[in-house]
C-alpha cells in the first residue's frame, strides 16, 4: 500500500477512529473465542450418535424430537443445527425434498445471529447434500465451492468429515475424481485420532469411497490395496453387515485385474461371510460372479456345478419372478450350448434372455446380447447371431447417442456452475472497486468538513484526496477491462467462451445490415477429439490438459485475424469463419483435420496420437433466410453433422453444404434427423477424411 502524507491534526483524528474499531473487532472477536467450546451439548451430541444407530423409523423420529425439545438454541447452537439437519433428512427420506430444503434455508437465518463457522458450515454442506439430491447439480456444485472456503476455519471433526462426505460423493459422480479423493483424504484426516465411537465405521466407509475413486481412476494395484485392507479393518472391529459387500468390491477389483483365481477365491469368502449374516443376495450374487469367471476361462462343468447350486439355493416358489434365477438359467443354458447341448441349450438362453431384456437397463441388454450372438454362433444358428448383433447395434448407437446427451448436459451444468461462480466473483470485485470509489467521495466529504476548520489544511487536503481519487478511478477503468477480457477466456486455454460467441451474434444480428454486404456467407466448425476419454485414463488428466492447450495453440495457428476459436465445453472447439468462400471451406475443414492430426502431441515425453471429428456449415445456410434457420439452429445442424462423424469411424468431417429440396420439405429433418435427410438424398453434403494416423494409434 502506498503511504500519503497529511496534516498532524488529520492524522491524529484518523488515528483515533481507527484504534476505536480495532478495540472493538478485538473484543467481538475474543467473545465469540470464548464462546466457542461452548456451542455443543455433549450429552445431546452422545445421544445424536445413538440415534444414527436405530433402526425402527418411528422410534428414531421419537427420539430426535425428545433431543429437539431439549435443545436450547441459544446455548448450544452447533448441537441445534446437527438436530435440525437429521429433521431435515427425515423430511427427505419420506420424499419431502422440497420441505428438507426450506428447513435449512430457514436455518440461514440462524447462522446470522450466530456466525460460527461450525454452524455455518454445517448448514452450508447440508444445503450442498438436498440440491444434489433434488437434482439441482449446478447448483449444487457452487454451493460446494463455497463450502470448501467455509471449512477453512471448520473445527469440529465431525463436521469436516461430514461435509468432506458430501463432496466425495457429488464429485465422484461428476467425474472429478481427483477433487473427490482430495475431498475424501480431508475427511480422513478429519476424523484421525478422534475418540467417538463412530470413528472406525467412518473410516471403513471412506476407504471404501476412495477405493471406489481409485478403480474408476482404473489405478487398480492401488484399489486392490486398499480393498484389502479395508475388509481386513471390518473384521477387526466386527463389523459383520459390511465385510460381504467391501469383499464384493475386492473380487471386482480382482477381476478387472485379470486375477481370476484370487477373485474366484474372494468371492468364495464373501459367500462365507454373507451366510452368516443372513444376506442371500450376496450370496447369490457371488455364487453367480464365480460362475461368470469359470465361463470366460472356459471351465464349463465348473461353471455349471456352481450356477447349478447358486440356483437350488433360490426359493423355488419365488424362482420365476427372480431376475437372478433368470440369469442363472441363462449361464447355465449358455453352458449347455458350449458342452454341445444345443437345442436345450438354446432353449434357456432364448426363454430367460427375453425374460432378461424385459428387467434390463440399456448398458446391460446391449452385454447380453453379446452372450446370446456368441450363444447363436456356437450353435450354427447364423442367421439369429446376425439378428442379436443388429439388436446390440442399435442398442450400443442408443447408448452411445444417450451418454453423449448425458455428457453434454454434465459439462453444461459444471460450465454453468463455474460460469455463476466467476459472475459472483465478478460482482464481488466490481463491489469492491466501488466501495473504493465510495470511499473516495467520503473522504472527499471529509475535505469539505476539514476545509470549514483550516482553509490552508482543507486545500493540501483537497488536492491530495483528488489525486488519490483519479488514481483510483483510472484504477478502476483498468481493472473493469480486465474483467471484460476474462469473463470472455477459457481459463485453462485462453481461448474465446460461449459468452463471446454470444455476444458476437449480438452485434452480428445489430449490424445484419453491413453483413449483407460481405463477399461471402460467415462458416462455422465444430469438432469434438476423439477419444478425449481415453487419453484422461490411459495417460492422466493433466496429459488431456496438455492435449486441450497443444490443439488450442495449432487452431490459432491457421486461422485470420478476423475469426474466432472457441473453446465451446470440454474437448469440444468451435472455429467461427467471417467471409468464408463456400467454395474454399471444405479446404478448410481438411486442413484443420490435418493441423490436430499430423502431429502427435508430447507430454511428459509421451507421444499422445490425437483425432477429431467436425462438422461443418456455412451461415446463412443454403440461402434460407436467418429467421428460420439462425446462428444456433445452423450449429446445431453442425453437431449433428458431428454425430454422423462420431458413428461412421471418426477423424472425419462432414459438411452440409445446400439442400436438394425446398426448406419446407426438410425443416424437420434439419430439426432431429440428418442422418435420415442424407438417406433420402434431401441434402447436398461432403465427406472429409483426416490424416491417416494408423489404427494403432487409435485405440
Amino acid at each position: 500500500m502506498n503511504k500519503r502524507k497529511t496534516s498532524g491534526f488529520g492524522y491524529r483524528a484518523i488515528l483515533v477512529v481507527n484504534l476505536f474499531l480495532f478495540l472493538i473487532f478485538v473484543a467481538v472477536q475474543a467473545a465469540w473465542a470464548q464462546d466457542i467450546e461452548r456451542i455443543t451439548h455433549p450429552e445431546l451430541e452422545e445421544r445424536l450418535d445413538s440415534y444414527l444407530s436405530i433402526d425402527d423409523v418411528e422410534a428414531a423420529a421419537v427420539e430426535l424430537d425428545d433431543i429437539l425439545g431439549s435443545l436450547d438454541p441459544d446455548q448450544y447452537p452447533s448441537t441445534y443445527v446437527r438436530g435440525r439437519t437429521y429433521k431435515a433428512f427425515e423430511l427427505a427420506e419420506r420424499g419431502d425434498i422440497p420441505g428438507a430444503i426450506e428447513l435449512i434455508e430457514d436455518m440461514q437465518s440462524f447462522t446470522e445471529r450466530y456466525p460460527y463457522p461450525d454452524v455455518i458450515a454445517e448448514v452450508q454442506a447440508n444445503l450442498v447434500a438436498l440440491n444434489w439430491y433434488n437434482g439441482e447439480v449446478a447448483r449444487s456444485l457452487i454451493l460446494a465451492e463455497q463450502l470448501i472456503e467455509e471449512l477453512e476455519d471448520t473445527q469440529n471433526p465431525r463436521i469436516l468429515y461430514y461435509a468432506n462426505s458430501i463432496m466425495v460423493g457429488i464429485f465422484r459422480a461428476n467425474s472429478q475424481y481427483e477433487r473427490a479423493l482430495e475431498r475424501a483424504i480431508q475427511a480422513l484426516d478429519a476424523i484421525q485420532g478422534s475418540d467417538n465411537p463412530r470413528t472406525e465405521l467412518r473410516r471403513v466407509s471412506l476407504t471404501r469411497e476412495i477405493t471406489g475413486i481409485h478403480s474408476d481412476l482404473r489405478n487398480f494395484d492401488e484399489a486392490l490395496a486398499l480393498a484389502k485392507r479395508n475388509v481386513e479393518e471390518a473384521k477387526r472391529i466386527e463389523l459383520v453387515e459390511d465385510v460381504p459387500d467391501l469383499l464384493l468390491l475386492q473380487g471386482f477389483i480382482e477381476g478387472q485385474m485379470e486375477l481370476y483365481e484370487d477373485s474366484m477365491a474372494t468371492y468364495e469368502e464373501a459367500i462365507e461371510w454373507a451366510s452368516r449374516v443372513g444376506f442371500e443376495d450376496t450370496v447369490l450374487l457371488s455364487m453367480n460372479n464365480i460362475g461368470s469367471t469359470l465361463i470366460e476361462l472356459e471351465r464349463y462343468e465348473e461353471a455349471k456345478e456352481m450356477l447349478t447350486e447358486a440356483l437350488n439355493y433360490i426359493d423355488v416358489e419365488s424362482a420365476d419372478d427372480d431376475s437372478m434365477a433368470h440369469l442363472l438359467r441363462f449361464n447355465l443354458g449358455y453352458i449347455d450350448v458350449f458342452l454341445g447341448n444345443i437345442e436345450s441349450g438354446i432353449a434357456q438362453v432364448v426363454e430367460n434372455g427375453d425374460r432378461l431384456l424385459a428387467l434390463y437397463s440399456a448398458l446391460e441388454q446391449a452385454d447380453l446380447y453379446d452372450y446370446i450372438a456368441r450363444a447363436y454362433a456356437r450353435a450354427g444358428m447364423f442367421e439369429q447371431q446376425g439378428e442379436a448383433l443388429i439388436a446390440q447395434r442399435d442398442l450400443r448407437a442408443d447408448i452411445f447417442r444417450s451418454d453423449r446427451e448425458a455428457s453434454l448436459s454434465e459439462l453444461q451444468s459444471r460450465y454453468d456452475a463455474q460460469d455463476q461462480l466467476q459472475q459472483i466473483e465478478l460482482l464481488e470485485q466490481r463491489n469492491a472497486l466501488q466501495e473504493r470509489v465510495i470511499e473516495n467521495k467520503q473522504l472527499q466529504q471529509q475535505i469539505v468538513v476539514l476545509f470549514a476548520i483550516v482553509v490552508i489544511l482543507g486545500l493540501v487536503l483537497v488536492g491530495i484526496m483528488y489525486r488519490a481519487a483519479r488514481r483510483a478511478n483510472k484504477q478502476l477503468k483498468v481493472a473493469n477491462k480486465q474483467l471484460e477480457f476474462h469473463s470472455q477466456r477459457d481459463p485453462l486455454t485462453a481461448l474465446f467462451n460461449r459468452r463471446a460467441l454470444q455476444e458476437k451474434m449480438q452485434k452480428r444480428e445489430q449490424g445484419e445490415r453491413r453483413a449483407h454486404l460481405a463477399e461471402y456467407p460467415d462458416a462455422m466448425i465444430l469438432l469434438d477429439i476423439d477419444y478425449f476419454k481415453r487419453i484422461n485414463d490411459n495417460f492422466g488428466h493433466a496429459a488431456g490438459d496438455t492435449v486441450l492447450k497443444e490443439l488450442s495453440t495449432r487452431l490459432l495457428s491457421i486461422v485470420r485475424s478476423s475469426d474466432l476459436v472457441i473453446r465451446w465445453g470440454g474437448e469440444e472447439f468451435l472455429i467461427y469463419l467471417q467471409n468464408m468462400n463456400p467454395e474454399k471451406l471444405s479446404d478448410y475443414a481438411e486442413k484443420v483435420l490435418t493441423v490436430i492430426g499430423s502431429k502427435a502431441v508430447v507430454h511428459e515425453g509421451k507421444k499422445i496420437q490425437v483425432t477429431a471429428t467436425a462438422g461443418f456449415i456455412s451461415l446463412p445456410f443454403a440461402g434460407v433466410d436467418e429467421s428460420n434457420i439462425g446462428w444456433e439452429k445452423t450449429l446445431q445442424i453442425a453437431d449433428m453433422a458431428l454425430y454422423i462423424g462420431k458413428v461412421h469411424g471418426r477423424n472425419r468431417a462432414y459438411g452440409i453444404t445446400g439442400l436438394k429440396a425446398p426448406y419446407e420439405e426438410v425443416s424437420r429433418y434439419l430439426d432431429n434427423d440428418l442422418a435420415e435427410a442424407m438417406e433420402k438424398d434431401l441434402i447436398h453434403y461432403e465427406l472429409i477424411t483426416g490424416p491417416n494416423v494408423g489404427k494403432q494409434n487409435m485405440n
